[in-house]
């Protein structure tokens, strides 16, 4: 991770405050003078430095959103009878997941190796999107708009997927991981909201071209702020590394994780359809559906203050049970014959816990996800919680149950959800806790301060690997041991160079796909770091 940068002392601004080596301004003017107030208010409103730079950023592109949005609303349902409408909402449905077919396989990938890091990603987003946006004004009335349309979906969640990789590298203390995304979150939301309501004025007053090219100057403003985020260090991999990270892919905190979230937005993607359907079939006017909807709105934005709060209180893994919870326990027991008032509470509410689940959830992969795998950890979890949302959307138009049973449904689904997350979660941390602890040696009470190289350690892990049939893995850690070797040498050791070599031969051998790892490979790996480490991490020395 990436701390706060060095001030230097002579590169004071003449509004009382001081210029870091990335450009931008911290604040050191007294809190009573003008500058010292606008300084903390733009604190509180973007967050610290590094993090104000990136919100700037998504402040602009989230303003640009809301233009192409605005452009291209059409009639989807509204117009339309309820049987009329039925089947271009579930055509509407599978379209939305073309966009993360492609981010999962090529988009995550590309935004961990691209050079440059997810700071290049992001301008380059944003610059694409600003050429793309421009273009998309002269083709509003051919086949052309598709096509480019759907490219600026793309770039959207490349944008995002790069955007919540690169937080972690932004903050110094893992416990500040909520409160950044919250920010930020904050800040789309309202950048948003502003960009809509500028947008729908443009429509007003001019035309759907219009619009697009104020939101191309947008996105050409994002890819300004973009250039000012403070770039973070590349990730170096030593042998093996690859196979070890995705290892921690398969942590059960970032399975179970992901697997909760989806309940959330799978009824995210349930009520907003089923709220469509039952006021549809009521026959209430639009301005109620617009209520329900503002009330989903801003129990979202609601959530941006509680998260950091919140995160004082209780770990990731709790705060995604909570997001399960409070919106189970209002569907469950909401009156049933108050149609309008129990839609917007519920609404109110489960806004609120999706973004809590949201913050939570992000701040979980951003913790414990490797950092050489974070945008295609990201890419690949957006897939599935775009999977489920439109799995829940889908029901409600399918089936179109009624008010109470609706309702009833969604309850019982998230609060079973809450209960299983919660049992699963703790008894996988007791797990795994346990599997780490069988692999360390015992030790008397005098020498529990004594602390293992962390070679040592590696290599233990590598035949605690093995023993237990994780043969490719073995081989990866043993890998890593010889590594840990290497960095706490002070000069060049033959062996340990020939040591690396060999092993990095192993690993490719241990890695490839579709052939029978040989055991001795593994054994080969194994004595090859047991005497690295038996000659180099000498606890006497």
């Amino acid at each position: 991770m990436v701390g706060r940068s060095v001030t230097p002392v002579d590169a004071t601004g003449q509004d009382g405050r001081v210029a870091d080596w990335g450009g931008s301004l911290t604040d050191t003017a007294p809190p009573h003078t003008r500058a010292g107030r606008l300084s903390g208010l733009a604190r509180r409103a973007f967050g610290p430095d590094p993090i104000d730079r990136l919100a700037h950023t998504t402040a602009l592109s989230s303003g640009a959103d809301a233009f192409v949005a605005v452009s291209l609303a059409g009639s989807l349902f509204f117009n339309l009878s309820i049987d009329a409408a039925q089947p271009r909402i579930i055509l509407y449905l599978v379209i939305t997941m073309a966009p993360f077919a492609v981010v999962a396989p090529l988009i995550g990938p590309f935004v961990d190796r691209v050079r440059g890091g997810h700071r290049a990603v992001i301008a380059t987003a944003c610059l694409s999107r600003a050429l793309l946006c421009f273009l998309l004004a002269f083709q509003l009335r051919t086949l052309a708009l598709y096509p480019i349309a759907f490219s600026i979906l793309v770039l959207n969640k490349t944008h995002a997927v790069a955007k919540s990789a690169l937080v972690p590298r932004l903050v110094d203390e893992a416990s500040k991981l909520v409160e950044s995304n919250a920010t930020l979150s904050r800040v789309a939301a309202v950048a948003g909201a502003c960009g809509a309501g500028i947008a729908a004025s443009v429509l007003g007053l001019a035309n759907a071209r219009a619009v697009l090219f104020v939101g191309s100057l947008f996105y050409a403003g994002s890819f300004l702020a973009a250039l000012r985020i403070q770039r973070a260090p590349g990730v170096v991999r030593p042998p093996g590394m690859r196979l070890i990270e995705a290892q921690e892919l398969r942590n059960p905190s970032l399975i179970l994780g992901v697997s909760s979230m989806a309940l959330v937005r799978g009824g995210v993607g349930f009520f907003s359809f089923f709220v469509a359907f039952t006021l549809k079939a009521e026959g209430e006017p639009a301005w109620v559906f617009a209520l329900v909807a503002g009330a989903g709105g801003l129990g979202g934005f609601a959530a941006t203050f509680i998260a950091p709060g919140l995160r004082r209180l209780l770990i990731e893994e709790r705060i995604l049970e909570v997001a399960m919870i409070l919106p189970a326990v209002v569907a469950l027991f909401v009156p049933k014959v108050l149609v309008i008032p129990s839609l917007t509470l519920v609404a109110l509410m489960l806004g609120l816990a999706a973004n809590l689940g949201r913050q939570g959830f992000d701040s979980l992969v951003q913790r414990d996800a490797p950092d050489a795998e974070r945008g295609r950890a990201f890419a690949r979890f957006e897939v599935r919680l775009q999977l489920t949302w439109v799995i829940g959307a889908l029901l409600p138009v399918l089936f179109r149950p009624n008010m109470a049973v609706g309702l009833y449904f969604l309850g019982g689904v998230l609060a079973l959800g809450a209960v299983f997350y919660g049992t699963t979660a703790r008894a996988a941390v007791r797990r795994r806790w346990g599997q780490w602890s069988s692999i360390l040696p015992s030790v008397d009470r005098a020498d529990e301060d004594e602390v293992r190289p962390l070679a040592q350690q590696l290599l233990g892990t590598a035949n605690w690997l093995a023993d237990r049939g994780s043969r490719r893995q073995a081989v990866a850690v043993a890998a890593g041991a010889v590594d840990a070797v290497c960095r706490t040498c002070t000069h060049d050791e033959p062996m340990l160079t020939e040591a690396l070599l060999e092993l990095e031969g192993l690993v490719a051998t241990a890695t490839t796909t579709g052939v029978e790892l040989d055991d001795a490979v593994v054994e080969r790996a194994l004595e090859v770091a047991g005497e690295c480490v038996d000659r180099f991490c000498d606890p006497e020395d």
